[in-house]
């Protein structure tokens, strides 16, 4: 990647002196710093773009997307986010090369890049974010659970060790002692030996502890697992196979069950007429909302609340709107509508939550 320059085009852009050109320069540069963190992210394994035939344009779109919002500009037709990052590194390194600038500036999109793909992750599978977050609080308030980081890849592996820093490299004993020269453990007996040891009831840190006990266990394989295997292996074992089971054995609803769904019907109708009110006054009044747009707004944030009280897993907001908005995107929602519909659903589920408080 060409660095001519680059420390004047940066100084130009975060002063407000620079020229459209010099601005197209510049994002251009970010995106081939996104776009080549996303294709080494897939050469990992990591399924982020759709179909093969034209991963290289959905990739390309979605660096632009990560880092769009670094370029949003203030009243002034500055750059904050970019001013703020560039300014405080120039002040702590005066004598600045071009060299060093690119270095600043891949750690900038990169880092970016991670944020907004952690976004997209949980739109996209709000079920599975749900099980990475659950995973790494289990492992960071446990004292005998740990990761370390290779390759890009996340690795989590059992053992009394002092708490590290994840980014710092395993010392030659520890490399020794978890067989990392050894094979990985196959998908098919990884989740044969989790079904094994899976106990009804376990909280997710005593699930992982007990699992990767076994793998020690198991000789002429590695005794830690993927962060990605152990998701999956979360996902399918625990939470389906445990659904499964309940729905087995769930109970026939009792009147009283009926009569609890009936009032929480009731106070979402309730919530619904307040929302009305809301988009009225302020969306359809000051025509900052079409007509029709609102009316599909106050559907889709009615499916929002029964998803609550029907406690479906798989809920987002994206996809409640997409019911309704069949042509609707990823990047159009994010776009258009994310914001204020994102707002109105904050603020139903908070006044629903107040009425199911007084029911309870």
């Amino acid at each position: 990647m060409k660095t001519e320059n680059l420390t004047q085009l940066v100084f130009n852009i975060c002063s407000g002196s620079y020229s459209q050109a010099e601005l197209i320069s510049f994002i251009h540069v970010a995106q081939k710093i996104s776009l080549s963190y996303l294709k080494y992210q897939e050469m990992l394994g990591k399924r982020i773009s759709g179909h093969a035939f034209e991963a290289d344009l959905e990739l390309a779109d979605l660096a632009m997307d990560c880092i769009a919002e670094l370029f949003g500009r203030d009243k002034e037709g500055q750059f904050p986010q970019l001013k703020k990052y560039y300014e405080g590194k120039f002040a702590e390194m005066p004598y600045i090369n071009d060299a060093e600038v690119l270095i600043l500036t891949r750690r900038l999109i990169v880092r970016k890049t991670k944020q907004e793909l952690s976004r997209i992750f949980r739109e996209r599978d709000p079920e599975g974010a749900k099980i990475v977050r659950n995973i790494k609080v289990a492992i960071r308030t446990s004292v005998d659970l740990h990761i370390f980081r290779e390759l890009g890849k996340e690795f989590v592996f059992q053992g009394v060790y002092p708490k590290w820093d994840e980014s710092m490299t395993l010392t030659a004993t520890l490399q020794k002692q978890l067989r990392r020269t050894l094979p990985p453990i196959p998908d098919d007996i990884l989740h044969k030996i989790f079904l094994d040891n899976y106990h009804t009831g376990d909280s997710v840190s005593a699930s992982i502890r007990r699992f990767l006990l076994a793998l020690e266990s198991v000789q002429g394989y590695q005794n830690f697992v993927s962060m990605d295997n152990l998701v999956k292996l979360v996902r399918y074992v625990k939470f389906d196979t445990c659904r499964e089971k309940m729905s087995i054995n769930d109970m026939v609803p009792t009147p009283s069950d009926h009569l609890e769904t009936k009032e929480m019907e009731a106070y979402i109708e309730v919530v619904m007429s307040n929302i009305w009110t809301r988009l009225d006054t302020q969306y359809l009044r000051t025509q900052k909302l079409a007509a029709d747009k609102a009316v599909i707004y106050h559907k889709a944030l009615r499916d929002v609340l029964y998803d609550l009280i029907q406690k479906r897993d798989t809920s987002s907001y994206y996809r409640n709107l997409k019911f309704y908005i069949n042509n609707l995107t990823q990047k159009e929602y994010r776009q258009q509508e994310r914001s204020v519909f994102e707002y109105l659903a904050k603020l139903a589920k908070k006044e629903f939550r107040k009425y199911l408080c007084e029911m309870l």
